[in-house]
């Protein structure tokens, strides 16, 4: 019997510590930003466009803003429910810093999101997509 309540106890233990939230999945992909507020996004295919890059074990993003390295906290939580923290930035001098400016200040609006496809859209709290990744 007490190997049994071990064996239980161990099991529900390992089922609370499991994260299954779908930042996992995300975790290392380079998410490239196509549209903000319904405006296309020029990308070029390299590491120079504007993206994130989710880690699930940090609940930390990384990324570019098309100019300057993008970094801070995230949190998801049950229901799509998605917020990133203070989202700091290097602070180079860059020719697009309108642009730059107009991702970071968006980022902060994000309050859900939905994965459908190959591509991730961030909400608003109307649930409006304001930035599509793919």
């Amino acid at each position: 019997m007490k190997k049994l309540l071990y064996i239980l106890f161990v099991f529900v233990l390992a089922s609370c510590s499991s994260k299954s939230f779908p930042d996992v999945k995300w975790e290392g992909k380079q998410w490239t930003v196509v549209e903000i507020t319904g405006v296309p996004v020029q990308t070029s295919g390299t590491a120079n466009d504007a993206h994130l890059i989710f880690n699930a074990r940090e609940n930390q993003i990384t990324g570019s803003g098309g100019c300057n390295r993008i970094f801070g906290p995230y949190e998801i939580e049950k229901k799509n429910s998605l917020r990133f923290g203070d989202i700091g930035a290097s602070r180079m001098s860059c020719q697009n810093s309108a642009f730059e400016n107009k991702f970071l200040e968006t980022l902060n609006s994000v309050r859900y999101y939905q994965q459908t496809g190959g591509q991730l859209h961030l909400k608003d709290g109307d649930k409006r997509t304001i930035i599509k990744l793919q």
